[in-house]
């Protein structure tokens, strides 16, 4: 059993490894299963929305064992881009060593399980349904399972706003111009409609006020 400070050193260290990893802890809903599971540790969305989302690409309501394919329809409705990899075939330990090279975030398709993978420096973080949060590699007891197929995945940029054109901008600044010519107008206006004795005149001018 840990001592209070030894837990302290764990802790921080569980800590600092997450903030080190593009990863996210599982936001864990009423789902608990591992599809849902990976896709929450890439979006940090809850289970239970990605579970909604591989829900209306395979048209089941219950999600628990899920397709690869549906996996990877569901990682683009999520924005992001999928690209095969051909990683597959070892041992994790073996499938790890090969990618070690090469950062960015990943699906491990073992049997009967999936996890997300982030290669990033001299660093392999790992999670899934059972790890909850991400961990350092060389902690998982998943090491001598064999890989089935590895997907690279990358979260699609959004496309930046074209700037304003010159003449957008000349235009702009005219009806900003104007608007605040109109919004003094108005002003002096309402101070010339109070100062009106003549009752009839007075709800004239407020009517015409009315209908700006």
């Amino acid at each position: 059993m840990m001592t209070p400070e030894e837990l302290r050193l764990y802790n921080d260290k569980q800590k600092s490894e997450q903030s080190s990893t593009n990863l996210k802890e599982v936001n864990f809903g009423l789902n608990q299963y591992c599809g849902p599971a990976v896709l929450s540790a890439l979006t940090g969305e809850s289970t239970d929305r990605c579970a909604a989302v591989i829900s209306a690409v395979s048209g089941r309501q219950v999600i628990k064992a899920v397709e690869i394919a549906h996996l990877k329809e569901a990682l683009k409705r999520l924005k992001f881009d999928v690209t095969e990899t051909n990683f597959a075939g070892q041992m994790l330990y073996g499938v790890l060593y090969r990618m070690h090279t090469f950062d960015g975030l990943y699906l491990v398709f073992v049997p009967h399980h999936v996890i997300a993978i982030e290669v990033k420096g001299t660093e392999i973080y790992i999670c899934d349904n059972h790890t909850k949060t991400p961990m350092d590699i060389k902690q998982s007891a998943r090491l001598s399972q064999k890989v089935e197929r590895v997907l690279k995945v990358s979260r699609k940029e959004e496309p930046k706003p074209e700037p304003p054109t010159n003449q957008d901008l000349a235009f702009f600044l005219e009806a900003e111009k104007l608007i605040r010519m109109a919004a003094r107008a108005i002003e002096e206006a309402e101070d010339y409609i109070a100062d009106i004795k003549d009752n009839n005149l007075r709800e004239k001018a407020a009517r015409l006020m009315g209908e700006l």
